[in-house]
């Protein structure tokens, strides 16, 4: 059921009007990347208004979105721009613009970085080995529970610190926050969440640990520790972002390779190859739609903004522009540099795009290595969850013979 329509500004032209609602439409359903890629490319502008969700702008063509993401002067993303946005307290870094912006990323950022991220991986890829080792023999697994969850998830739980007891109470919130279309639900998530994690942030401050979340509580921004709303934000970000995302992504990728199952054998065959291979897969797996509120009263392109407007950018359709990419629906191996925007673009490039990458590149060579061919359980369509903010497939059945 579609959310109730609003009606159409007078400031706004009937031909950059039209009519999809990002939580509900019937493409989100099944592969959304290519369905909704294919609906918006060959119907709507490249940047569109939609009178549903309360009213906002979307925006469908990757040179344009990066272009917007890229001038936080006319397209913040500080929530007093985008009454969508409103969360006490702020979510850090995201939540921010230049030149504080910096600040807030620097402290994850350095214990995020690829020389960072790649001292894990030993451990990464013997607890990858280790979840393989306990599905091999059962010969089928539901991908989307017995690993896009726990693989990607139990990783970030080490390294937040956060208690394994609670994951499924955390994931439970991170879950209401990314599916729920409702803002209020959302809300209740990001209060629900900070409560936990203000227990959590108290008792590293008593007991620092080698965590990111002592990292946080010993964090400053500028010459000045994080105060408490700070450190709160930047935690329930963190949370939200590391629960969620890789699980999808993850699941969409094992997906189109259960699908496809000469590109399987391709990496079966070339293990070398996985590394650029993953890139492509990438570019068909996005998930995320960030959002950023207007500033002012301007035109853009030909689009009259008015200041508070929500815009949307549906990531997962600038990988699939034909603009930029050559037959963009295909999965191609050969492609010599597929160009995607899972990890966002501008300043607000994803924080932990180093160990998603990382998670990926270990999990399907391992995945690889100890299982020669597999596939989608009865050959069924796998159906998604297109509400709220991140994609996701519902599940995901996958099958292989045991030797």
């Amino acid at each position: 059921m579609r959310s109730e329509a609003l009606a159409i500004p007078a400031h706004i032209p009937t031909s950059l009007v039209f009519d999809y609602d990002m939580y509900r439409a019937p493409q989100l359903g099944h592969d959304p990347q290519r369905t909704v890629s294919r609906l918006l490319q060959e119907n709507a502008p490249d940047v569109f208004y939609s009178p549903y969700n309360g009213g906002h702008w979307i925006v469908t063509r990757a040179e344009t979105a990066v272009d917007m993401l890229r001038q936080p002067d006319k397209f913040s993303s500080l929530p007093e721009h985008n009454k969508h946005r409103e969360f006490k307290p702020r979510m850090l870094p995201i939540q921010s613009d230049p030149p504080e912006h910096l600040e807030y990323r620097k402290p994850l950022g350095e214990r995020l970085s690829p020389e960072a991220v790649r001292q894990l991986e030993h451990d990464i890829r013997a607890f990858a080995r280790e979840i393989l080792a306990g599905l091999y023999p059962k010969g089928r697994c539901e991908f989307v529970q017995e690993v896009g969850l726990r693989f990607p998830i139990a990783i970030f739980m080490r390294l937040s610190g956060a208690p394994m007891k609670d994951v499924k109470l955390l994931v439970s919130l991170a879950d209401k926050y990314t599916r729920s279309p409702e803002l209020v639900d959302r809300q209740d998530a990001v209060r629900r969440l900070g409560q936990y994690l203000n227990n959590e942030l108290r008792d590293r401050v008593a007991c620092p640990r080698s965590d990111l979340l002592t990292l946080i509580t010993q964090s400053k921004v500028g010459d000045r520790p994080l105060n408490d709303d700070e450190r709160e934000g930047m935690c329930v970000l963190l949370f939200l972002a590391g629960l969620d995302t890789v699980k999808s992504v993850l699941s969409f990728i094992f997906a189109r390779l259960a699908q496809s199952p000469e590109h399987y054998r391709r990496l079966v065959a070339n293990p070398e190859t996985i590394g650029t291979a993953m890139e492509e897969l990438m570019r068909l797996s996005g998930v995320s739609q960030p959002e950023r509120g207007v500033t002012h009263d301007f035109v853009y392109r030909g689009v009259p903004f008015r200041k508070g407007d929500r815009v949307v950018f549906i990531t997962p359709l600038y990988g699939m522009d034909d603009r930029v990419t050559e037959n963009p629906f295909e999965l191609d191996f050969d492609r010599p540099m597929p160009r995607h925007w899972v990890f966002g673009a501008g300043t607000h490039r994803c924080l932990g795009s180093h160990l998603a990458r990382l998670e990926i590149r270990v999990l399907i060579e391992e995945w690889t290595k100890a299982i020669p061919a597999m596939g989608v359980e009865n050959n069924q369509a796998i159906e998604a969850e297109g509400r709220g903010l991140v994609w996701t497939p519902k599940a995901l059945p996958l099958v292989w013979q045991v030797s």
